[in-house]
């Protein structure tokens, strides 16, 4: 019986911090997210979507550039 990883572990079964930052990430980027939107005045939204965009580059840029940086180049 193949027995798969779970969502925070890397192929090799170790637990990945990068996926675990990465997720929490995203929910602060929903979050902000929800709230500018909510929160409807101009100044809540010149900051908020700021915030937003940041916490979401901060989800996945880094999983993309690790993925980038461990291939092995021929």
């Amino acid at each position: 019986m193949d027995k798969k990883g779970g969502f925070f572990q890397e192929d090799n079964g170790n637990l990945s911090s990068m996926r675990l930052m990465s997720f929490v990430a995203l929910l602060a980027s929903i979050c902000f997210g929800l709230l500018t939107v909510l929160l409807g005045t101009t100044e809540v939204n010149a900051s908020g979507i700021y915030i937003t965009f940041g916490f979401l580059i901060a989800a996945f840029a880094p999983k993309a550039l690790q993925k980038f940086a461990e291939t092995k180049i021929k």
